[in-house]
């Protein structure tokens, strides 16, 4: 049965136009922006969304820096 349902999805995929694909990766950012939003609220404790707002930068930088760790190596300047 969940091979069924996952092939069904992807030949949906498949058929999909490219501005709905493109359109699908902003909703798929958007809900995972609103369980993001939630779960910090729920974490501090407040509905605040300026601090709601500034943790999950902080979060998303954090995220950054990790990714990015080895990425980049200075430059010597003579």
């Amino acid at each position: 049965m969940a091979d069924s349902i996952f092939r069904e999805k992807v030949i949906r995929a498949r058929s999909a136009d490219l501005a709905d694909k493109f359109l699908d990766g902003f909703r798929l950012f958007e809900s995972a922006l609103e369980f993001t939003h939630a779960g910090v609220a729920d974490d501090l404790g407040t509905l605040d969304e300026n601090e709601i707002s500034r943790e999950i930068l902080k979060r998303f930088e954090v995220i950054r820096l990790l990714e990015e760790d080895g990425l980049y190596l200075p430059v010597a300047t003579s």
